[in-house]
């Protein structure tokens, strides 16, 4: 299989947790943007060996997810360098994901991202299971999706 060009932009959340459905929102407020402007985009509840599938064969690939680490203000955007994705892990709900998925695409010679950015929003509360988000991230929804939005075009540039 060839490498796609088109670079992929994953939103991944669950929408039965409080704030850990952020991500799940700001990807459909940008889906049809980005869509237009060339990008593959893929809102997913899935997680785990997934993203195996996801990124096999692709070149650049964004990661949009929440955590809590109590590092930063609620509703604050970040990069995560891939590198330090590892230790952001255990406080996602996604308990098997990025790290494990790239061991096994290297390990199996399926052809990892040349590219790979991750977007982290500090959240306050993924795991208790809520209809709605949490006070602080609702107040800042469309501040965190213009810095998202951001995040992606400077990933994408480089």
């Amino acid at each position: 299989m060839k490498p796609s060009k088109k670079p992929l932009i994953i939103f991944v959340g669950n929408s039965l947790f409080k704030d850990d459905k952020v991500s799940l929102i700001i990807g459909e407020k940008l889906k049809e943007e980005l869509i237009e402007k060339g990008f593959d985009v893929e809102i997913t509840e899935r997680s785990g060996f997934i993203f195996v599938d996801l990124l096999s064969e692709r070149e650049s690939v964004v990661i949009v997810d929440s955590f809590k680490t109590g590092k930063f203000k609620i509703g604050e955007v970040v990069l995560i360098d891939k590198i330090d994705y590892d230790a952001y892990t255990p406080f996602t709900p996604h308990y098997v994901g990025l790290p494990e998925a790239l061991k096994l695409l290297e390990e199996l010679s399926l052809g990892s991202p040349r590219n790979i950015c991750v977007i982290g929003i500090e959240v306050k509360d993924p795991f208790t299971i809520s209809e709605s988000m949490s006070e602080e991230i609702e107040k800042r929804l469309e501040e965190i999706v213009e810095k998202v939005r951001s995040y992606i075009y400077k990933c994408v540039e480089n």
